[in-house]
């Protein structure tokens, strides 16, 4: 990789404190209130629309838990099949039924957001159980197309395969998603944790590759990742930008609903 094209020295170096200070900070409280923290950058968060673990509240509501769970589950298995560089589409069947599943969760938004805003169903009664459906079918499809993408800007040879490359690969993303949706709509509590810290650390993971990226189109790096450890090199300031923009967002936000009489 050529030298001009990676991070700067004093650029790893400010990323890594304030990655490293951005995570003491946020563990201060305790990891469940660094969760929250994350959730509150991203997701409302009404107590209403989100699952409840006997007195515990998810950090995210159940749209927002099942988007990056599902997104989480993509990451993960395209990692166990050996598949994290790779860069093609899935067949023309798999993409129609990944973007079906964006229209899907697009409308039981829209279904959700109309009972919010008149308290009478539009195209049927919203239900948290639907919103953590349909957001675990949006997240296996965001990750899936973002993978693709991700991989044809960065690596400078990466991996011509398709991301899936059959229906039994679609099959296990729902399988395990399937999985996921069930324990937390069981709310059986000793799965909070767990739950808790995935969906977030979603969050968290999504923010640093877009911020990857972000640095990778400032620097005009695109296409000249060679090794992990070039990803690794990129992805500390993609950490770091993730955090100032969570941080950014949570001071803004609070702000705002200070103002608003909302604290």
């Amino acid at each position: 990789m050529n030298a001009s094209l990676r991070p700067r020295g004093w650029l790893l170096a400010l990323s890594a404190l304030i990655v490293l200070a951005g995570i003491g900070w946020s563990l201060k409280d305790g990891p469940l209130a660094m969760t929250h923290s994350v959730g509150y950058a991203v997701c409302h968060q009404m107590r209403v629309r989100t699952y409840v673990f006997g007195e515990r509240v998810l950090p995210l509501c159940a749209r927002c838990s099942g988007q990056y769970l599902g997104a989480m589950t993509g990451f993960l298995l395209a990692f166990w099949r050996g598949r994290l560089r790779a860069s093609g589409l899935p067949s023309r069947g798999l993409v129609i039924v990944l973007v079906a599943f964006l229209a899907i969760w697009g409308l039981d938004g829209i279904n959700s957001y109309v009972f919010l805003a008149t308290q009478q169903p539009f195209l049927y009664m919203p239900h948290n159980a639907l919103r953590l459906a349909t957001g675990l079918l949006q997240g296996i499809a965001v990750s899936s197309f973002f993978i693709i993408f991700f991989n044809q800007v960065f690596w400078r040879q990466p991996d011509p395969r398709p991301l899936l490359t059959g229906w039994q690969d679609l099959g296990l993303l729902l399988l395990v998603a399937t999985g996921l949706g069930l324990a937390v709509h069981s709310r059986w509590q000793p799965l909070f944790y767990p739950l808790a810290l995935i969906s977030a650390g979603g969050v968290f993971v999504m923010l640093s590759l877009v911020g990857l990226l972000t640095v990778v189109l400032l620097l005009k790096a695109e296409n000249s990742g060679e090794s992990w450890w070039d990803f690794v090199r990129f992805f500390i300031p993609g950490m770091a930008l993730a955090l100032l923009l969570i941080a950014g967002i949570d001071a803004l936000r609070a702000w705002g609903e200070q103002v608003a009489g909302m604290q």
